[in-house]
């Protein structure tokens, strides 16, 4: 008995805390000026993991015109969920690819963040043109990290840390896409040893 009781209280005490981390983005947008209907702040108050994403890709597609606000405060609210959320929001707002993009790298707080992020926009963006000014924004966003976001042949996008891919099995694709440095970002090509990824200013 007392083992299920503990089981209960584990299963409510996690609940709880799902609940008050998606009150907390319904909080985050409303602290940005997003004025959600009933309906919406529903969606992303009850849901969790992708279904959170996909509610505020919602949110996006409604208020395209504030999408950089709605995404930096979901990201704020969701710091985990940023490169998923980041590309929905393309997705859901293509005409704001490149602003969401910027915005978005430019809440990270570590070089891997920012790759992710920028590899997740230049994934949703529509159309190779898009495509490359979304990577061209998200390397300028990411130029304290030594980030540098580009895309692949086959219009996946990749990235690189101060010439160190990172790419992954996901993403990436065959032999190792070897990333182009855009926006005058300078790029570690050369073929020395390991490399440092830059502390945070923040």
């Amino acid at each position: 008995m007392r083992k299920t009781l503990t089981a209960f209280s584990i299963a409510l005490a996690l609940a709880s805390g799902q609940a008050m981390a998606d009150q907390a983005t319904v909080d985050a947008l409303s602290a940005a000026g997003i004025a959600l209907t009933a309906e919406q702040t529903q969606a992303v108050a009850a849901a969790e993991g992708e279904a959170l994403v996909q509610a505020i890709a919602a949110v996006v597609a409604a208020n395209p015109e504030a999408a950089v606000a709605i995404v930096t405060a979901a990201i704020a609210a969701n710091p985990s969920q940023a490169a998923a959320i980041t590309g929905a929001a393309v997705a859901a707002a293509p005409a704001q690819a490149t602003t969401i993009a910027s915005a978005a790298v430019a809440t990270a707080r570590d070089a891997e963040t920012a790759a992710a992020i920028g590899k997740a926009a230049v994934d949703a963006a529509q159309g190779q043109a898009a495509k490359e000014a979304v990577a061209s924004a998200a390397t300028a966003a990411a130029a304290s990290f030594a980030v540098s976001v580009g895309v692949s042949p086959d219009g996946k996008g990749v990235a690189s840390i101060a010439g160190v891919s990172t790419d992954s099995a996901q993403g990436g694709s065959a032999g190792g896409t070897t990333t182009t440095t855009t926006g005058g970002i300078p790029s570690g090509t050369g073929g020395g040893g390991g490399s440092s990824t830059p502390a945070s200013q923040n």
